[in-house]
């Protein structure tokens, strides 16, 4: 080996020697920055997951707000008043109807004593407001205006 290429080897040798700590400190510096995006990446997965838990309870209590509106007047007459109960054992509903009054009394009504009963087939408008409540607190209300036979006195 001649003088020069030995001279070459201690350089390159020299030069290792002072970034010999370097790739160990490099690869702490990689892990805590990985470390700080996966912690982000986790937390926006975490809200995202809360979000969508809090959007399906919403969409349940409506659908359930929904199916007793419909079902108001058909399976149980509409009378003025207020109801509750459970469904699914973790959503608590609430139904208020309210019997309408639209303007006057025809005047073919007017002198008809409340006693008397007409057989024209008349109606009467009620208004009936459903509440839904889930566990968490989230509440679906929904509202409608039905008509019903008018009731026989």
């Amino acid at each position: 080996m001649s003088r020069a290429a030995s001279i070459q080897v201690l350089d390159v040798s020299a030069k290792r020697y002072g970034e010999r700590g370097f790739a160990l400190l490099e690869i702490l510096v990689a892990f805590v920055i990985l470390a700080l995006g996966l912690g982000a990446i986790l937390s926006g997965v975490a809200m995202a997951m809360r979000s969508d838990g809090r959007t399906q309870t919403s969409r349940v209590a409506i659908r359930f707000a929904q199916s007793r509106l419909e079902a108001a007047g058909i399976t149980e007459a509409l009378v003025p008043g207020r109801r509750e109960g459970r469904m699914a054992n973790h959503y608590k509903w609430q139904e208020t109807v309210s019997a309408v009054r639209i303007g006057a009394e025809p005047p073919e009504q007017r002198g008809v004593k409340p006693s008397q009963t007409t057989t024209d087939g008349a109606i009467t408008p009620f208004w009936v407001e459903i509440s839904v409540q889930a566990a968490d607190g989230t509440v679906a209300r929904l509202a409608a205006l039905k008509l019903a036979p008018e009731t026989k006195r």
